[in-house]
Parts: structure tokens; sequence; C-alpha cells
């Protein structure tokens, strides 16, 4: 099963239905989804199809997508990713239908003859009429995105408030949180030599304190080769949960930018495959959220990509890149004035900042991909 940052990158930025893949409704519950998924999967299984590597690739597809649909939290961010998509595709096709009826009707008019004075009144009716419907859709779209960006900064200045509102309690002695939450785990090939516990810890000392690293070989099985590889993997316990969640959070960046250094590692995620229940989590969105607003916005066209979630590998579909309000997320739960089971105040503080840090990275991309769109229909 790919790890929680795979999935959620794979539910904002697959342009693939996986309800449609699967055979299945959108309103499909958990028992209804792993039915189809076996149901489907035996087609294309490994030892079935052989080395059909389109076959190969389609079961790979479907893991995906049963991965993504299982996990409500992570289905809830694809349905909406989804759904602006499908919003997107019907302005756009409700935009080329009044383009088409506009030129249809143009060379209609000049086939008739309508030469003369009248013509071109007609004609230049027709441009202005043309001109002012873009305005209107520019400027519609330009409101949308002011509300939008408006209301991405109150929720973050809502946030901000709650943590600095939050009721201070008695001070107490320090929560010592257990080593599984506190650990990470990576690989790489084995075959690199020039990676070892110092290297290790000199590179990702760079998170925060590191108590030790434990290295060890292993055989691994990638998905679409034959043989299994050998590999180094390596755990790092962290003094800090904060750090262990500041080198998942920043790992895919840190790829990107450096991939001679960084892009040496595979599979940098927590211990336990999973983020630890003592981080604060993001709740569903609500149900205002998820209704989009009465006027509909102007076309766009897919550009720019979508940021990252933490993940070892960096894949990205062509299509658009919606991401869904950030009414979605939270902060500090309303009316809690203590910290999560093990964690102590002042890391639930720090991991909420980083959390808020990060909503306002996805935001501020968000904007600038508004203002590609705006750029490429404005100069079509």
């Amino acid at each position: 099963m790919a790890s929680d940052g795979d999935l959620k990158e794979h539910a904002l930025n697959s342009s693939h239905d996986f309800y449609e893949l699967l055979g299945i409704q959108t309103s499909a519950n958990s028992s209804e989804i792993r039915s189809a998924y076996r149901k489907t999967a035996l087609k294309y299984h490994p030892d079935k199809v052989g080395s059909n590597q389109d076959a190969l690739d389609k079961f790979h597809l479907l893991q995906v997508a049963y991965d993504v649909l299982s996990d409500e939290d992570v289905r809830q961010l694809y349905d909406n990713a989804r759904r602006a998509r499908e919003e997107k595709k019907l302005r756009e096709s409700a935009y080329s239908d009044k383009r088409r009826q506009m030129k249809d009707d143009l060379e209609a008019r000049e086939r008739a003859g309508g030469a003369g004075l009248k013509r071109k009144r007609d004609e230049a009716n027709e441009e202005e009429a043309y001109r002012q419907e873009l305005k209107r859709l520019a400027a519609d779209g330009a409101r949308r995105r002011k509300e939008r960006e408006e209301m991405l900064r109150k929720e973050m200045a809502d946030a901000m408030q709650q943590e600095q509102s939050t009721p201070e309690t008695a001070p107490a002695a320090p929560t010592r949180v257990e080593e599984p939450d506190r650990t990470i785990k990576l690989r790489y090939p084995a075959a690199t030599t020039d990676i070892g516990q110092s290297e290790l810890t000199t590179l990702f000392g760079c998170f925060g304190r590191i108590e030790h690293v434990l290295l060890k070989d292993k055989k691994v099985k990638i998905d679409g080769e034959k043989h299994r590889k050998d590999y180094t993997v390596a755990i790092i316990v962290y003094q800090s949960i904060v750090a262990a969640h500041k080198a998942v959070v920043d790992f895919p960046r840190l790829a990107r930018q450096d991939p001679a250094t960084w892009g040496r590692f595979e599979e940098v995620n927590w211990q336990s495959g999973k983020e630890p229940d003592c981080i604060p989590k993001q709740k569903k969105p609500d149900s205002a959220s998820q209704e989009p607003l009465s006027t509909p916005a102007k076309e766009s066209y897919a550009v720019g990509e979508a940021p990252s979630t933490p993940a070892a590998r960096f894949k990205s579909e062509q299509g658009l890149k919606k991401v869904p309000s950030f009414g979605s997320f939270k902060g500090t739960p309303k009316a809690s004035a203590t910290p999560n089971p093990g964690l102590d105040a002042e890391d639930a503080m720090m991991i909420r900042l980083k959390q808020a840090a990060e909503r306002k990275k996805l935001a501020e991309e968000i904007k600038r991909q508004e203002a590609e769109q705006d750029a490429l229909e404005q100069n079509p």
C-alpha cells in the first residue's frame, strides 16, 4: 500500500476516474469498493498477464484507486478534486458552444449576402458583444478568486488567533513522546557506497537532533520489477517528534530542489507507515466547503503543478491541478486547551505552526495558478 503522502498526491493530481476504473458508483461503501477491486484486479494480476506492461500498469492503477477510495480522508480529497475538474469541463464546454454559435451566426449572415453598412454594424455589434462577454468572464473570475483568497486569509487568521488565545495550563513535567512516534524510515540502493550512519546523521540532522541511526540490508520487491533488489533500510530516531514531522513534510520539496543530494533516498516516511495519532489532525471538509459558488468562474487551462504532499516518489499527471478549499482543514480543535496524548504543548504548537505554513504555501500556489490562467485567457 502507498504511503499516506503518496495517496494524497494521487487524490489531488490524478486525472483518472477511480470510480469508473473500479466500475462503482460515487456513493459506494467500503464493502462495495473492496469487492469491485478484487473482481477487477484479478483480470490484471501479474501472475496472469506476465510481462504485459499495459496490464501491469492497469493493475498498479487499480491498487492506487482502491487505496485512495478506502481511506475516508483521502477519498474526500479526491472527491473534491474530481468535482472541481468536472465543473471546469462543464464551464469550458458551455463557453466553447457559445463561441461556436457566435461564429456560425457571423458566417451565416455573410453567406446570405448581408453586405453594406448593416452588415458592418452587425459585425461590430457582435465583436463588441464578444469583447464584453470576455470582460465579464474575466471580472467574474477575479471576483471569485478574491473571495477565495479572502476566505483563506480569514481561515488562517482564525487559526493563528485560536492558537494564541488558547488558555495556558499550569506547568507540567515534559511529556515524553514514544520512540516509534519520533522515528522515520527510508531506503536507498545498497550499491550506494557514500552513504553511512555518519552521512545520514549529518544530512537528516538538519531537521533536528538525532538520537541514533540504525541500518540494515534488505531485498525489496519493486513494482514492475521481476526480481527483488538489494536496498539499505535506515531507521532514524529523533529526539523530538517535531523534527521527525519536519523531515517527512519537507523531504519532497528538498528532493525536487536538490535531487543530487536528496533524490537518492526513497520511501521517506514514518516508521509505522502512517502519521502518529498524537499529531494534530486535519478535519474533513464541511458541507459549506463542498458546494460550488453560484456564479460560474471563467474557463481556465491546466497550468503549473500542485504542491506535493510528503512522499518519496514524485509523479504528476497532465490536467487541471485543483485542491479543495482550506475550509476543509483545521488547526487547533475548538474549545480544547490540552495537547494530544503523548505530545506536550510546545511540540503541538510547533507542528500546528508548520501546518499553517504549509497551508500558506498552498494558498500562494493557488494564487499563482489563477494568475497564469488569467494570462492565458487574456492572450488566447
